[in-house]
């Protein structure tokens, strides 16, 4: 009988790996066995900044983007299996004709939900254990403010702000939730220390790169070479390369961001200490 269950179960398995990659990805599933894997992957944070480096780093030559951004194959679709997960990268034969024309063919996944869960670290690096990752990291607090903003478009009717987090830090003081971030988090999300953690004891160090979303602000074509000169690629200078949607919204009560300014303080030390660099987020 359990044997039965088991044989019942992997033809289901398979069954749904077929169907999500005949029918969702076409012509790209039917040739997932001739696609290359990723060479790095961009796993987070959410609302700093993701979706512009998706969009420009691709304008560097070398640099061929996945057919979309936030494929989620390590955190939400695993299941469907490595073929599915190749259909959103180039060809075999499209990389082996950049070599032949000496020059490197790189792609990548960005994905932001990727950091916010340690069973997506070690699912990552058992299939992509020599690979680069990178992350870029806004203050946790204007993170927190900038999701709520977008949730408040769409569903004006939540409450404030300052109930929503009232409420997370009472769950996390009474340890009411647990390791994995769901979506109705906004604080948790920040403390990029508990996230990254396993990804640091997964990976060798130098294969990690943590950015800064304010200085990427700052200077873009800056922090675009220092990604460059990880992935040991040329400079480039990329056009228009303005962070994308950044919204528009009220600012953030100073009481709040004095309360917030005191929940990060030792949890954003703990990140420095890890990453070995300071970011200016005392404001």
């Amino acid at each position: 009988m359990h044997q039965s269950k088991n044989k019942n179960s992997l033809k289901v398995d398979i069954y749904r790996k077929i169907k999500y990659n005949l029918l969702q990805r076409h012509i790209y599933g039917l040739t997932s066995s001739f696609r290359v894997l990723p060479d790095f992957l961009v796993i987070g944070a959410k609302r700093c900044g993701t979706t512009s480096l998706y969009e420009y780093l691709g304008q560097h030559p070398c640099i061929k983007k996945s057919s979309h951004d936030h494929i989620g194959f390590f955190d939400s679709n695993f299941h469907l299996g490595i073929g599915f997960y190749k259909s959103f990268f180039p060809t075999i034969f499209e990389k082996k004709f950049f070599e032949f024309k000496n020059r490197k063919l790189l792609t990548n996944d960005v994905t932001s939900s990727y950091i916010q869960n340690s069973q997506t670290a070690i699912q990552t690096f058992q299939t992509l254990p020599d690979k680069k990752i990178i992350a870029i990291l806004r203050n946790p607090i204007d993170r927190a403010y900038s999701e709520y903003n977008v949730d408040l478009q769409v569903n004006p009717d939540i409450q404030s702000f300052e109930t929503i987090i009232q409420n997370e830090i009472d769950n996390m003081e009474n340890k009411n939730d647990n390791e994995v971030i769901h979506n109705k988090y906004y604080l948790k999300k920040g403390i990029y220390f508990d996230q990254l953690k396993p990804w640091f004891e997964l990976f060798p160090k130098k294969n990690i790169l943590i950015l800064s979303t304010e200085k990427f602000g700052e200077d873009a074509n800056n922090t675009f070479n220092i990604i460059f000169k990880f992935l040991n690629l040329e400079n480039y200078d990329i056009k228009n390369s303005k962070r994308m949607q950044k919204g528009t919204y009220t600012k953030l009560n100073s009481k709040t961001r004095e309360k917030l300014l005191k929940f990060y303080k030792l949890k954003n030390n703990k990140l420095y200490n890890l990453i070995n660099e300071k970011f200016d987020w005392e404001k």
